[in-house]
């Protein structure tokens, strides 16, 4: 059945009085109507969560969204052309129509084969890393098409070409071919872009705000489509611990002399959190990592938090800790979350008080 029901006036003319309710067939999101003509008199009813399209010689002509549409009194622009091309003597209207479902539609995401971008930060900010990636997400979209944006106009007309269905099974389809690659790759590029500023070693437990700064980047995606992002989430985004990887941080972790002597500090304050956040995370190569950083940073914590222990056991000869580096040292791991405030202003204290 389609979108109008036909009546013959006195004159003899087609008039389309009212529409029909939208298939029962879930599995179609798009589908184009059998009827094509109508007049001033017509009222054109679009059923919930749905969207009717109109497409005149080949021509993206307009959208009207859910409701009952009177031709001759309502102003939006696609019925205003409609009466004006009726108004010049044409007693028929001619168009293609098109129903859209805009339920929303899940559609999941994975890497079938990982992800690769460069490390910076963990080259030191001037290598990049061979680094893989793999991870799975959940999308929800829902068609959406906007006759003020001309992206999602040319996205339909793009979509539907000469089909006349749209199904579940074709956007499957369309994204497994072509979006979830474009997806891919904005988590890469993206990826890459935070590895030149702080380590990407916990993402996995930041994934709510690399969520945010991603959302405009698939908005992007999607809109190509003619479909609108309406949430998404991560089931997880995972960092493949190869042996070049490895490599790299130990030399990060074993290097005594670099040229930012702040480096190794903050590297080390990153991994440590990483193993807090991930301590299940089934690799002992990257376990045993985390410990040595664990170790090493525990060291230096020991190391200003009993002074008196260090100077038993050196020389008396053996030089005291400068104070401003102790104190930026100190305010260093408390800003990475590894001491609490009360140690910090002990700690502090104690310094301070021997100046």
């Amino acid at each position: 059945m389609g979108l109008f029901n036909k009546n013959v006036n006195a004159g003899g003319s087609k008039n389309i009085i009212e529409s029909i309710q939208r298939t029962n067939d879930t599995g179609t999101l798009i589908y184009l109507d059998p009827q094509q003509d109508f007049n001033t008199n017509s009222i054109i009813t679009v059923a919930p969560n749905e969207q009717v399209i109109f497409i005149k010689n080949g021509e993206f002509y307009g959208v009207l969204p859910s409701g009952r549409h009177e031709v001759k009194t309502e102003n939006y622009p696609v019925l205003s052309r409609i009466r004006n091309v009726l108004s010049g003597g044409a007693s028929t209207f001619t168009c293609q129509v098109y129903h859209v479902q805009t339920n929303e539609q899940k559609v999941d995401w994975g890497t079938s084969a990982p992800i690769e971008i460069q490390d910076f930060f963990l080259g030191g900010g001037e290598i990049g890393v061979p680094t893989l990636i793999r991870g799975a997400a959940a999308f929800r979209v829902r068609f959406n098409i906007n006759e003020d944006d001309d992206a999602s106009k040319k996205a339909f007309m793009r979509l539907m070409g000469d089909k006349r269905t749209y199904t579940v099974t074709d956007l499957g389809i369309i994204f497994e071919a072509e979006i979830a690659q474009k997806i891919s790759s904005v988590v890469g590029k993206t990826l890459e872009g935070i590895s030149a500023q702080r380590s990407i070693n916990a993402i996995s437990s930041q994934l709510e705000d690399f969520s945010i700064e991603l959302k405009p980047r698939f908005d992007e995606v999607f809109v190509k489509y003619g479909l609108e992002l309406v949430d998404f989430s991560f089931y997880n985004l995972n960092i493949e611990e190869t042996e070049i990887r490895q490599e790299y941080l130990r030399r990060r972790i074993g290097a005594a002399n670099v040229s930012n002597p702040n480096y190794n500090l903050a590297f080390q304050q990153e991994a440590m959190k990483d193993a807090v956040n991930n301590p299940n995370s089934g690799n002992i190569a990257g376990a045993g990592i985390g410990l040595s950083m664990g170790m090493a940073m525990g060291n230096a914590f020991s190391q200003m938090m009993n002074p008196q222990q260090q100077q038993s056991q050196q020389p008396s000869t053996a030089a005291q800790p400068d104070p401003m580096e102790s104190l930026k040292k100190m305010k260093q791991m408390l800003d990475a979350g590894l001491i609490k405030q009360e140690q910090y202003d002990a700690k502090v204290a104690e310094i301070m008080s021997r100046l």
